[in-house]
């Protein structure tokens, strides 16, 4: 398949930073975050796994995966919080997740957890899964959480962008989240044909695939060629 040319990937801007980076915001997506771990399949993975969490945000996910009794952590992000960076559960480190700061075949996980439609374009996001293939070791296994492109994610985003009925600050807030996701998504849909052939037809294998109501759960390995084999 003949991809699109690179270009430079759209950046979340600091209002979009500050809404995400928001204690209700996190609280929530802390809430949830162990529940997409399982339905992965990471949360019965052997505890001393190295697992990179990319596009680790303000560190929910590495948090939980703390929590399961997981130690050889490692977070990137283009951009985290000082925080998170001081951590002494994790390593984190400032990258683009087409450049992983990581040798090749260390990792026995990797995870993108709501970070796909946040990587065009489609030619940066096929630069990332190679990346992951890269620091994955044979027989490691990528784990996605994103969007598909269906009817129910394009009437709830068009919902949430009318600012209609979003009283309360916690839905304030996360009305300012919709209006500039939607600036990534409407592009990340646009593409999503040319998405899924990279990963389903890509350098992985598929493991697993589960579809929720708004969600796709995808867990990939790396192949383990016959003479890593022998």
């Amino acid at each position: 398949m003949e991809l699109p040319a690179a270009s430079t990937t759209r950046k979340e801007s600091s209002a979009w930073t500050d809404a995400y980076a928001q204690p209700a915001q996190a609280q929530r997506r802390r809430a949830t975050i162990s529940k997409k771990l399982g339905l992965l399949g990471i949360a019965r993975a052997d505890r001393q796994s190295a697992v990179l969490d990319l596009c680790c945000g303000t560190g929910e996910t590495l948090d939980a995966l703390y929590g399961l009794g997981f130690r050889d952590l490692h977070g990137v992000d283009i951009a985290m919080p000082a925080e998170l960076q001081a951590d002494q559960r994790f390593s984190a480190e400032i990258s683009d997740a087409a450049e992983l700061p990581l040798a090749s075949s260390s990792m026995d996980w990797v995870l993108l957890i709501h970070a796909l439609h946040h990587l065009g374009p489609v030619s940066h996001i096929n630069a990332v899964l190679h990346e992951c293939h890269r620091v994955l070791k044979p027989g490691g296994r990528l784990g996605l959480v994103d969007f598909p492109d269906s009817p129910q994610i394009r009437l709830a985003f068009w919902f949430f962008r009318q600012n209609v009925g979003l009283w309360t600050p916690y839905l304030k807030n996360f009305g300012k989240l919709i209006q500039e996701e939607w600036g990534f998504l409407r592009e990340y849909l646009a593409d999503w044909p040319a998405v899924e052939r990279l990963v389903r037809h890509g350098p992985f294998e598929s493991e697993s695939h589960r579809s929720g109501l708004f969600y796709f759960y995808r867990t990939l390995r790396k192949p383990i060629t016959n003479e890593q084999a022998g």
